[in-house]
């Protein structure tokens, strides 16, 4: 009888334990570590720099640039948009992957009661918030600028097509760290996508630029983010008239949802948990 007690103790508390991880649901372990990969990333001075000197760049120029119309800072409000995202919550994406590889974090993390869906969205989701939110800044900083918002009916597909660019730029941020086996080579391997995103920003917003240029450059990855924010503002940088009826809201997002999937694909494939032998 003496030792029937503990053993029916210890049984009673292995039960109740594994009825407690059981009651934390997937969204919980989720929201746990994307509040612990927020927690670090205010630690990490250099990626929280990163993180804001966008908006806070958007911010000077507007402020040294002289005065615009309404038009024009719409045009600039969706080359700033795309340009801060892609400057900060991509990179940050690139060396956050990185980083966590070769500390072996992912490969201790595998282990643990996280499963790979939950590892992957908990580690990013901080990022895709602070890029849903560095471009409500920059929107807000060009407003005060004299700049317009979007009405009642254009905030919905802005909105819509900045988080699916917040995301698709992590992602794409993952899928350029599969490609590098350690930080300094991924601080080279991230600069490509950056110049062909900002530049084909930057070169939307170009008046005389030809309109055959100015949609092919639609057409690169995630440049249509730039045409959405400037015609939910008042503003368009694509001219011309498409062959069938449909909004061109929706054909922007519908662009930003492909190269998404691209990236998405790539970064699958590429993935690894552990640093390369």
């Amino acid at each position: 009888m003496s030792t029937a007690v503990p053993s029916t103790t210890a049984h009673q508390s292995r039960t109740t334990t594994q009825r407690r991880r059981r009651s934390v649901t997937p969204l919980q372990r989720t929201l746990r570590l994307a509040r612990f990969e927020t927690s670090m990333l205010a630690r990490q001075r250099t990626t929280l720099v990163t993180l804001l000197s966008g908006p806070f760049l958007v911010l000077a120029l507007a402020a040294l640039s002289p005065s615009a119309s309404p038009q024009a800072l719409a045009a600039l409000a969706g080359m700033g948009v795309l340009v801060v995202m892609s400057l900060t919550t991509h990179f940050a994406g690139v060396m956050l992957t990185v980083n966590r590889r070769e500390a072996q974090v992912l490969k201790r993390l595998r282990t643990s009661e996280l499963s790979g869906g939950e590892l992957v969205t908990g580690m990013y989701l901080p990022l895709v918030v602070v890029g849903v939110l560095e471009s409500l800044a920059v929107v807000g900083v060009l407003a005060a600028r004299g700049g317009a918002l979007p009405d009642a009916l254009g905030w919905l597909p802005m909105m819509t097509g900045v988080l699916i660019a917040s995301v698709g730029l992590v992602v794409a941020g993952v899928a350029v760290a599969g490609l590098s086996g350690n930080a300094e080579k991924a601080n080279w391997a991230a600069v490509p996508l950056l110049v062909v995103v900002s530049g084909a920003a930057n070169m939307l917003t170009v008046s005389a630029l030809p309109e055959v240029a100015r949609q092919v450059l639609l057409l690169f990855p995630f440049a249509s983010l730039t045409d959405l924010v400037a015609r939910t503002s008042g503003a368009s940088v694509s001219l011309a008239e498409l062959p069938v009826p449909v909004p061109g809201e929706l054909v922007d997002i519908a662009l930003l949802v492909v190269w998404t999937l691209v990236f998405a694909a790539v970064a699958k494939r590429l993935w690894r948990w552990e640093p390369r032998g």
